[in-house]
């Protein structure tokens, strides 16, 4: 199995916590919470939690360095999961960013021969 296909659960993990955390930000705390955080906001801890585990487990197969770079793409799937599901504004820096971001893992992995 090539190994970007072992990283793909770790960035989908780690986007949906950002998602969930910033949409339980806007939310009232929960009582069984202490009134602390929402509940959303609580299952992006948990998926933050898991994610954790997730990387610790991809790090058996494919290099830190290489790992490293490719879970990068997190932060483009974050801002595109921000656009189209919170309505948040994007803007022409982001997507500069964006391919940026792209070619850094294009020149890490191309390197790697994943």
């Amino acid at each position: 199995m090539p190994y970007w296909l072992y990283m793909l659960p770790v960035v989908a993990v780690n986007v949906c916590a950002s998602l969930l955390l910033k949409t339980g930000a806007g939310q009232s705390p929960a009582p069984l919470l202490c009134n602390f955080m929402s509940w959303l906001s609580f299952l992006g801890l948990c998926c933050f939690g898991l994610g954790g585990l997730a990387y610790a487990w991809l790090l058996r197969f494919v290099p830190l360095g290489v790992a490293q770079a490719v879970l990068a793409s997190q932060y483009v799937f974050t801002v595109l999961g921000a656009h189209f599901l919170l309505h948040e504004r994007m803007d022409g820096v982001q997507i500069a960013g964006f391919v940026l971001i792209g070619i850094g893992i294009a020149c890490v992995v191309s390197r790697q021969g994943l």
